[in-house]
C-alpha cells in the first residue's frame, strides 16, 4: 500500500468525516444545509459526467448541466420538504409535472437525438435527488423525534454512514494488504473477495457497537442495516464505477484528495438510503 496515498486519503477523510458530524448533528438547518450541498455536488458531477456522451452541441452543454443540476435540486426538495409537516401529497404530485419539466427542456436542445439526453437526465433525478430526498423522510420512521446533539431522530442516517465508512475502509485495507480474487475485475479491478468480506466482517462488528451507543434501534435492526451497508453499498459503488470506466473517467470530481468527488464518495450511501428506508419502514 502507498503510504503517502494511504496518508492523503485518511487525512481527507478526518477532515470530511468532521464536516458531515457537524452537518448532521448540530440542528435542523445544518442538516438540510448539509444534504442540500451533497445533493447539488453529486447531481453537478453526474451530469458532468455524462454529458460526455449526451449530443448537445458544445456551446449548450453548460447550459443544461446547469438547467438539470437546478431541476434534480428541486426535485430534491419536493421530497424533503414534506418530512417536516408540509402537505406530503401535493409535494408528491408536483415531482411529477417537474419530470415532464425536464423532458421539455429538451426542445431547446435542437438534438436529433433528445431521448438519450432524456434518458441520462431522468437517470440522474432517480440515482441521486430521489434518494437522498428519502433521506429526510427517513428521520420520521423513529419515535421520540427532536433536534440536539445526537438527537434520535438521526440515528439510522449517522449509524449507516458509520457503517458504510466502516466497510469502505477495511475492504479497502484488507484489499490492499491480501486482496488477490478479484471482485469484478471488468467493472472495478482493484476490488477483491477479500476486501469485500473483510469490510462486510467490520460492518457488522460496527453495527454490535451502535447497539450499546445509539440504542433507539435494536441489535437485529443494526445488522441488516450493516448487510445493506456492505452489500447494497458495494453495489452502489460497483454501478459508479461502471459510468466512469464506460465513460473512461477515473473520479467524478476532486473534492476530496484521495477519494475523488461528492459521488465517488456518496454512491454506496446513495444506494443504501432507500432500502434501508424500505426496511424500517415496513419491519
Amino acid at each position: 500500500m502507498d503510504k503517502k496515498v494511504f496518508a492523503t486519503r485518511t487525512i481527507s477523510a478526518i477532515v470530511f468525516g468532521i464536516i458531515m458530524l457537524v452537518g448532521l448533528l448540530w440542528n435542523q438547518f445544518s442538516f438540510i444545509v448539509l444534504t442540500t450541498i451533497i445533493c447539488g455536488g453529486c447531481l453537478w458531477e453526474y451530469f458532468g459526467v455524462v454529458s460526455a456522451v449526451q449530443t448537445y452541441p458544445e456551446n449548450k452543454k453548460k447550459i443544461f448541466r446547469i438547467s438539470s443540476t437546478a431541476v434534480g435540486l428541486i426535485a430534491f426538495l419536493f421530497f424533503t420538504v414534506p418530512a417536516y409537516n408540509i402537505f406530503l401529497a401535493g409535494y408528491f404530485v408536483l415531482a411529477v409535472p417537474l419530470l415532464f419539466l425536464m423532458v421539455s427542456l429538451e426542445f431547446f436542445s435542437g438534438e436529433n437525438r433528445n431521448f438519450q439526453n432524456t434518458a441520462l437526465n431522468l437517470l440522474g433525478i432517480f440515482y441521486i435527488s430521489i434518494p437522498l430526498g428519502l433521506l429526510h423522510l427517513l428521520l420520521f420512521l423513529q419515535s421520540n423525534v427532536h433536534w440536539g446533539w445526537f438527537p434520535g431522530n438521526v440515528n439510522s442516517v449517522l449509524g449507516l454512514l458509520l457503517l458504510i465508512w466502516a466497510n469502505d475502509s477495511f475492504a479497502y485495507i484488507i484489499g490492499s494488504v491480501i486482496g488477490k480474487h478479484k471482485l469484478f475485475p471488468s467493472i472495478s479491478p482493484k476490488k477483491s473477495w477479500e476486501g469485500f468480506f473483510g469490510g462486510m466482517i467490520m460492518a457488522l462488528i460496527t453495527a454490535w457497537l451502535l447497539s450499546m451507543w445509539l440504542d433507539t434501534i435494536r441489535l437485529q435492526d443494526w445488522i441488516v442495516i450493516a448487510l445493506i451497508a456492505s452489500i447494497i453499498g458495494t453495489i452502489g459503488d460497483l454501478f459508479e464505477s461502471m459510468i466512469k470506466r464506460n465513460l473512461g473517467i477515473k473520479d467524478s470530481g476532486s473534492i476530496m484528495p484521495g477519494h475523488g468527488g461528492f459521488l465517488d464518495r456518496f454512491d454506496a450511501f446513495i444506494f443504501c438510503i432507500p432500502f434501508v428506508f424500505a426496511y424500517l419502514f415496513l419491519k
